[in-house]
Protein backbone atom coordinates (compact mmCIF):
# COMPACT_ATOMS: atom_id res chain seq x y z
CA UNK A 1 0.00 0.00 0.00
CA UNK A 2 1.23 3.29 -0.99
CA UNK A 3 2.33 6.08 2.11
CA UNK A 4 -0.18 8.63 2.16
CA UNK A 5 1.99 11.88 2.11
CA UNK A 6 0.27 13.88 5.60
CA UNK A 7 2.32 17.15 5.22
CA UNK A 8 -0.07 20.12 5.15
CA UNK A 9 1.04 21.52 1.65
CA UNK A 10 0.30 18.87 -0.01
CA UNK A 11 -3.18 18.46 1.44
CA UNK A 12 -3.72 22.01 0.51
CA UNK A 13 -2.24 21.15 -3.51
CA UNK A 14 -4.22 18.17 -4.08
CA UNK A 15 -7.07 20.01 -2.45
CA UNK A 16 -6.93 22.80 -4.86
CA UNK A 17 -6.09 20.80 -8.06
CA UNK A 18 -8.79 18.18 -7.61
CA UNK A 19 -11.88 20.43 -5.52
CA UNK A 20 -13.79 20.03 -8.40
CA UNK A 21 -13.66 16.16 -8.52
CA UNK A 22 -16.43 15.57 -6.22
CA UNK A 23 -18.78 18.01 -8.02
CA UNK A 24 -22.06 16.45 -9.57
CA UNK A 25 -21.05 18.74 -12.62
CA UNK A 26 -18.35 16.54 -13.72
CA UNK A 27 -14.62 16.70 -13.26
CA UNK A 28 -12.31 19.08 -15.07
CA UNK A 29 -9.60 18.13 -17.06
CA UNK A 30 -6.27 19.72 -15.86
CA UNK A 31 -3.22 20.48 -17.62
CA UNK A 32 0.17 21.54 -15.37
CA UNK A 33 2.54 23.35 -17.50
CA UNK A 34 5.99 23.46 -15.47
CA UNK A 35 8.54 25.76 -17.56
CA UNK A 36 12.31 25.87 -16.85
CA UNK A 37 14.57 28.86 -15.97
CA UNK A 38 11.24 31.07 -16.74
CA UNK A 39 11.48 34.38 -15.09
CA UNK A 40 8.12 35.62 -13.54
CA UNK A 41 8.44 38.46 -16.20
CA UNK A 42 9.25 36.63 -19.35
CA UNK A 43 5.26 35.86 -19.89
CA UNK A 44 3.48 39.02 -21.45
CA UNK A 45 0.89 38.72 -19.12
CA UNK A 46 3.10 39.71 -16.32
CA UNK A 47 4.33 42.70 -18.53
CA UNK A 48 7.16 41.03 -20.72
CA UNK A 49 7.42 42.96 -24.04
CA UNK A 50 10.29 41.86 -25.63
CA UNK A 51 8.81 38.34 -26.42
CA UNK A 52 5.38 37.49 -27.50
CA UNK A 53 3.77 34.96 -25.71
CA UNK A 54 -0.16 35.56 -26.85
CA UNK A 55 -1.24 31.49 -26.31
CA UNK A 56 0.10 31.80 -22.35
CA UNK A 57 -1.77 35.33 -22.45
CA UNK A 58 -4.76 33.76 -23.72
CA UNK A 59 -4.93 31.53 -21.06
CA UNK A 60 -4.17 34.30 -18.20
CA UNK A 61 -7.37 36.02 -19.60
CA UNK A 62 -9.54 33.41 -19.66
CA UNK A 63 -8.26 31.45 -15.97
CA UNK A 64 -7.10 32.83 -12.84
CA UNK A 65 -3.57 34.57 -13.01
CA UNK A 66 -1.57 34.87 -9.82
CA UNK A 67 0.98 37.20 -8.96
CA UNK A 68 2.21 35.51 -5.29
CA UNK A 69 4.38 32.54 -6.01
CA UNK A 70 6.65 30.63 -4.00
CA UNK A 71 8.64 27.48 -4.78
CA UNK A 72 10.21 24.89 -2.65
CA UNK A 73 13.73 25.06 -4.72
CA UNK A 74 15.35 27.41 -7.14
CA UNK A 75 16.73 24.69 -9.54
CA UNK A 76 15.23 21.21 -11.52
CA UNK A 77 15.24 18.52 -9.64
CA UNK A 78 14.39 19.04 -6.13
CA UNK A 79 11.48 22.02 -7.47
CA UNK A 80 9.85 18.44 -9.39
CA UNK A 81 9.87 16.53 -6.52
CA UNK A 82 8.16 18.53 -4.61
CA UNK A 83 5.44 19.39 -7.40
CA UNK A 84 4.70 15.64 -7.64
CA UNK A 85 4.84 15.09 -3.98
CA UNK A 86 4.04 17.75 -1.85
CA UNK A 87 7.03 17.94 0.08
CA UNK A 88 10.03 19.63 0.60
CA UNK A 89 13.45 18.33 -0.91
CA UNK A 90 14.91 18.69 2.04
CA UNK A 91 12.92 16.00 3.71
CA UNK A 92 13.97 13.56 1.08
CA UNK A 93 17.56 13.91 2.22
CA UNK A 94 20.36 15.15 -0.05
CA UNK A 95 18.50 16.28 -2.94
CA UNK A 96 19.86 19.87 -2.68
CA UNK A 97 21.17 19.75 -6.83
CA UNK A 98 19.82 18.48 -10.54
CA UNK A 99 20.58 14.70 -10.20
CA UNK A 100 22.60 13.13 -13.96
CA UNK A 101 22.86 10.40 -16.27
CA UNK A 102 23.55 8.23 -13.68
CA UNK A 103 21.09 8.87 -10.83
CA UNK A 104 18.45 6.11 -9.57
CA UNK A 105 14.91 7.52 -9.27
CA UNK A 106 14.70 9.83 -6.01
CA UNK A 107 10.87 9.55 -5.53
CA UNK A 108 10.72 6.48 -3.53
CA UNK A 109 7.48 4.48 -5.82
CA UNK A 110 5.56 3.56 -2.29
CA UNK A 111 4.84 7.68 -1.75
CA UNK A 112 2.33 9.20 -2.91
CA UNK A 113 1.89 11.64 -5.71
CA UNK A 114 -0.37 14.23 -7.39
CA UNK A 115 -0.53 11.72 -10.16
CA UNK A 116 -1.89 8.87 -7.90
CA UNK A 117 -4.44 11.51 -6.46
CA UNK A 118 -5.82 12.18 -9.99
CA UNK A 119 -5.95 8.42 -11.05
CA UNK A 120 -7.95 7.86 -8.15
CA UNK A 121 -10.08 10.35 -8.62
CA UNK A 122 -10.50 8.80 -12.38
CA UNK A 123 -8.45 10.71 -14.25
CA UNK A 124 -5.88 9.12 -16.88
CA UNK A 125 -2.68 10.86 -16.42
CA UNK A 126 0.27 11.92 -18.76
CA UNK A 127 3.79 12.98 -18.15
CA UNK A 128 5.38 14.75 -20.89
CA UNK A 129 8.46 16.69 -20.92
CA UNK A 130 11.60 16.75 -19.04
CA UNK A 131 11.46 14.41 -16.39
CA UNK A 132 14.58 15.00 -14.57
CA UNK A 133 14.10 12.66 -11.44
CA UNK A 134 16.28 9.57 -12.46
CA UNK A 135 15.26 6.06 -13.67
CA UNK A 136 15.90 2.92 -12.22
CA UNK A 137 17.36 1.35 -8.56
CA UNK A 138 20.89 1.40 -9.51
CA UNK A 139 23.49 3.57 -10.01
CA UNK A 140 24.74 3.65 -13.05
CA UNK A 141 21.47 3.80 -14.52
CA UNK A 142 21.15 1.37 -17.18
CA UNK A 143 19.88 2.70 -20.20
CA UNK A 144 20.04 -0.08 -22.18
CA UNK A 145 17.20 -2.20 -20.13
CA UNK A 146 14.04 -1.51 -18.73
CA UNK A 147 14.06 2.18 -16.99
CA UNK A 148 11.50 1.06 -13.92
CA UNK A 149 10.44 2.20 -11.36
CA UNK A 150 10.13 5.73 -12.96
CA UNK A 151 6.91 7.90 -13.79
CA UNK A 152 4.83 4.82 -14.91
CA UNK A 153 5.54 3.87 -10.99
CA UNK A 154 4.38 7.14 -9.82
CA UNK A 155 0.93 7.26 -11.33
CA UNK A 156 1.46 7.71 -15.00
CA UNK A 157 0.18 6.11 -17.56
CA UNK A 158 1.85 6.88 -19.97
CA UNK A 159 5.86 9.16 -20.65
CA UNK A 160 7.26 10.21 -23.19
CA UNK A 161 10.36 12.84 -23.28
CA UNK A 162 13.57 14.21 -22.01
CA UNK A 163 15.70 12.13 -18.80
CA UNK A 164 17.61 14.30 -17.85
CA UNK A 165 18.06 18.11 -19.19
CA UNK A 166 18.61 19.28 -23.07
CA UNK A 167 22.41 19.96 -21.94
CA UNK A 168 23.39 16.49 -20.60
CA UNK A 169 23.53 13.20 -21.73
CA UNK A 170 22.17 11.03 -22.32
CA UNK A 171 20.65 13.14 -25.35
CA UNK A 172 17.64 10.81 -26.48
CA UNK A 173 14.23 10.24 -25.53
CA UNK A 174 12.85 8.06 -23.46
CA UNK A 175 8.58 6.39 -23.91
CA UNK A 176 7.47 4.48 -20.95
CA UNK A 177 10.48 2.31 -19.82
CA UNK A 178 12.89 1.96 -22.82
CA UNK A 179 14.58 4.91 -24.76
CA UNK A 180 13.43 5.40 -28.13
CA UNK A 181 15.22 3.76 -31.46
CA UNK A 182 17.79 1.95 -29.05
CA UNK A 183 19.17 -1.04 -31.00
CA UNK A 184 20.35 -3.68 -29.33
CA UNK A 185 22.81 -4.44 -31.73
CA UNK A 186 24.53 -0.67 -30.33
CA UNK A 187 23.56 -0.44 -27.13
CA UNK A 188 24.72 2.65 -24.52
CA UNK A 189 28.59 2.37 -23.44
CA UNK A 190 29.75 4.76 -20.46
CA UNK A 191 32.89 6.17 -21.39
CA UNK A 192 32.70 5.81 -24.95
CA UNK A 193 32.77 8.82 -27.55
CA UNK A 194 29.42 9.80 -28.77
CA UNK A 195 28.45 12.27 -32.00
CA UNK A 196 25.24 14.28 -31.05
CA UNK A 197 23.26 16.87 -32.67
CA UNK A 198 24.34 19.43 -30.36
CA UNK A 199 28.09 19.50 -28.48
CA UNK A 200 30.42 16.37 -27.93
CA UNK A 201 29.51 14.32 -24.90
CA UNK A 202 32.87 13.80 -23.78
CA UNK A 203 32.70 17.15 -22.00
CA UNK A 204 29.79 16.35 -20.64
CA UNK A 205 29.21 14.84 -16.44
CA UNK A 206 29.21 11.42 -17.11
CA UNK A 207 29.32 10.93 -20.73
CA UNK A 208 27.93 7.67 -22.50
CA UNK A 209 28.27 6.78 -26.19
CA UNK A 210 27.13 4.10 -28.62
CA UNK A 211 23.17 4.21 -29.43
CA UNK A 212 23.90 5.79 -32.16
CA UNK A 213 20.40 5.57 -33.80
CA UNK A 214 18.53 6.45 -30.47
CA UNK A 215 21.14 9.87 -30.34
CA UNK A 216 20.38 11.01 -34.02
CA UNK A 217 16.58 10.74 -32.96
CA UNK A 218 16.79 13.62 -30.80
CA UNK A 219 17.58 17.01 -32.01
CA UNK A 220 18.10 19.67 -28.98
CA UNK A 221 16.30 22.76 -31.02
CA UNK A 222 13.10 20.62 -31.78
CA UNK A 223 12.88 19.39 -28.67
CA UNK A 224 10.61 21.85 -27.56
CA UNK A 225 8.19 21.38 -30.65
CA UNK A 226 8.33 17.73 -30.25
CA UNK A 227 6.77 17.82 -26.73
CA UNK A 228 4.02 19.92 -27.74
CA UNK A 229 3.18 17.81 -29.87
CA UNK A 230 3.13 14.80 -28.15
CA UNK A 231 0.96 16.60 -25.63
CA UNK A 232 -1.49 17.81 -28.45
CA UNK A 233 -1.80 14.07 -29.77
CA UNK A 234 -2.34 12.75 -26.33
CA UNK A 235 -5.24 15.06 -25.16
CA UNK A 236 -6.33 14.88 -28.54
CA UNK A 237 -6.81 11.30 -28.16
CA UNK A 238 -8.88 11.79 -24.60
CA UNK A 239 -11.20 13.44 -26.59
CA UNK A 240 -14.09 10.65 -26.97
CA UNK A 241 -12.64 8.79 -23.68
CA UNK A 242 -15.43 9.17 -20.44
CA UNK A 243 -12.62 9.81 -18.25
CA UNK A 244 -11.08 13.23 -17.41
CA UNK A 245 -7.27 13.59 -17.88
CA UNK A 246 -4.65 15.11 -16.00
CA UNK A 247 -1.58 16.29 -18.44
CA UNK A 248 1.66 16.83 -16.40
CA UNK A 249 3.88 19.00 -19.36
CA UNK A 250 7.21 19.64 -17.89
CA UNK A 251 10.08 21.59 -19.88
Amino acid sequence: MRTTVKFRFVSLLFFVLFAAVASAEGKPNIVIIYADDLGYGDVGCHGATHVQTPNIDHLAKQGRRFTDAHTASAVCTPSRYTLLTGRYPVRRGNLWSPVFLKTPLVIDPARTTIADVAKSAGYDTACIGKWHLGFGTQSPTDWNGLLKPGPLELGFDSYFGLPVVNSHPPFVYVENHRVVGLDKKDPFVYGKKAETRIFNEKFQVGAIGGAQKAHKLFDDELAGTTFAGKATDWIRSKAKSSNPFFLYFAT
